[in-house]
């Protein structure tokens, strides 16, 4: 169980979705893991994730859900939350 889970919530935001990993990858606490919600999106966001799937491995886990909005999004990955703390990103 990671100390922190970094929650990203993202829909049609694959053009930012590098930079968002990227900063957390960065830091130099290294106990977290990614939750990154694509909610329902259109455009290449899956496509820009598997790489980091590949990379990260269990530090990012990606949840797609169909579009039901950001409440929804950030509800799905609190639920698949198990850190001590979990840190919502804003994507965009």
């Amino acid at each position: 169980m990671p100390k922190v889970d970094v929650i990203i919530p993202a829909y049609n935001a694959a053009k930012y979705l590098p930079t968002a990993i990227e900063s957390v990858v960065a830091q130099t606490f290294e106990d977290w893991r990614i939750l990154l919600v694509d909610d329902g999106s259109t455009d290449d966001t899956a496509a820009v994730v598997s790489p980091y799937l590949e990379r990260l491995g269990p530090k990012l886990k990606y949840i797609r859900q169909e579009n039901k909005g950001l409440p929804a999004a950030r509800n799905a990955a609190i639920a698949n939350s198990d850190a001590e703390f979990s840190r919502i990103a804003r994507c965009g």
